[in-house]
């Protein structure tokens, strides 16, 4: 099984949408408390807010396709105007997972970042995906902090209604 890679910017945003909405899925699967909140977002919102991500910084976004030329992974990942390097979004497709694919998007986006100058590198991880953050973890990335949410709640409060 043979893979390609391909480096682009912004361009390549329009080619990952069918595998971000498998990544959403599968995010929205594994989540705990954000099941809907997960599942409403589209790729065009996702889309946008990456591109206005980028309009204050950098972009780079790396594809691997298979033989036949089909997206089988991704890597967005971006700089800051304050030289924060972050990977934005990773996936590879259930087929193509323990192949490497998910190491060679993850290395070139650090080499990206390092040929920058980039000195604070970040990502965020859904709390439910813990599974991910072995493989994270080869890369130095380990868990700093976790942030706290408040979920909309439907059909009343929990607790008081008065204010504290």
């Amino acid at each position: 099984m043979r893979v390609l890679h391909e480096v682009m910017t912004e361009e390549g945003l329009d080619l990952i949408g069918p595998l971000w909405l498998e990544l959403r899925q599968m995010h929205r699967a594994r989540s705990i408390h954000f099941k809907s909140a997960l599942g409403s977002k589209s790729f065009e919102e996702r889309r946008e807010e990456l591109l206005e991500k980028a309009a204050g910084g950098l972009m780079r976004v790396e594809l691997a396709r298979n033989d036949d030329g089909w997206v089988v992974g991704y890597c967005v990942s971006s700089v800051g105007p304050d030289m924060t390097g972050e990977v934005d979004s990773v996936f590879v497709t259930a087929a193509y997972r323990r192949t490497g694919i998910g190491t060679s998007l993850m290395e070139g986006a650090l080499r990206w970042m390092e040929g920058l100058g980039v000195k604070r590198k970040v990502l965020l991880a859904i709390v439910g995906n813990e599974e991910v953050h072995a493989f994270y973890a080869r890369f130095g990335f380990l868990p700093k902090s976790v942030l706290l949410e408040q979920v909309q709640q439907t059909g009343g409060t929990r607790g008081s209604d008065k204010p504290i």
